[in-house]
């Protein structure tokens, strides 16, 4: 292993730059089936300063936000927990398009938390994914679906994932 100093005198080990780190953002999201058939969404964002936790339950057959709620275990302002409860204003909205705009103006902005908005639009993507195929008769992140010819699933996905990225263009 050569140590080397650039031109700015900083370390390099074996010609790259070293590094320290500072700091770290984790958002992880589980889903459940529940025994009604509804779709629970378990979120958090963990970061030296939050730890926030969301939980949306979607009716798959309306794809219909029923339940949302949001609790602040660690933050950093003796007041952030208090948009906590912002969480609700997405109970009646639907998986489709235009919900991240809906989801920004109910929980984002000066009266909600960048934060929260974060881990819910993240949420939701997921929740997208996981509605993928469902109306087609293939349940929940069926691996049945998972297991179509590409073709098939772009077909089927193609409508919900209109605009989302490249593949989707147009479509």
């Amino acid at each position: 292993m050569e140590e080397l100093k650039d031109s700015n005198d900083r370390l390099k080990i074996d010609g790259i730059p070293s590094k320290r780190l500072i700091s770290k953002r984790d958002i992880g999201i589980e889903a459940f089936e529940l025994g009604d058939g509804n779709l629970l969404l378990e979120a958090t964002l963990l970061d030296p300063y939050h730890l926030i936790r969301l939980d949306i339950e979607i009716e798959p057959q309306t794809k219909t936000i029923r339940n949302a709620r949001s609790t602040y275990t660690n933050y950093p302002h003796a007041s952030c927990y208090l948009v906590a409860e912002k969480a609700k204003l997405m109970i009646g909205l639907k998986i489709e398009r235009g919900i991240t705009k809906m989801i920004s103006q109910r929980i984002g902005g000066s009266e909600g938390c960048v934060h929260l908005r974060e881990l819910a639009l993240e949420t939701i993507n997921f929740a997208a994914t996981t509605l993928i195929g469902y109306d087609n008769g293939f349940g929940l992140m069926s691996r049945d679906f998972n297991l179509l010819a590409e073709t098939r699933r772009f077909e089927i996905s193609k409508k919900l994932l209109k605009n989302t990225c490249f593949i989707y263009k147009g479509e």
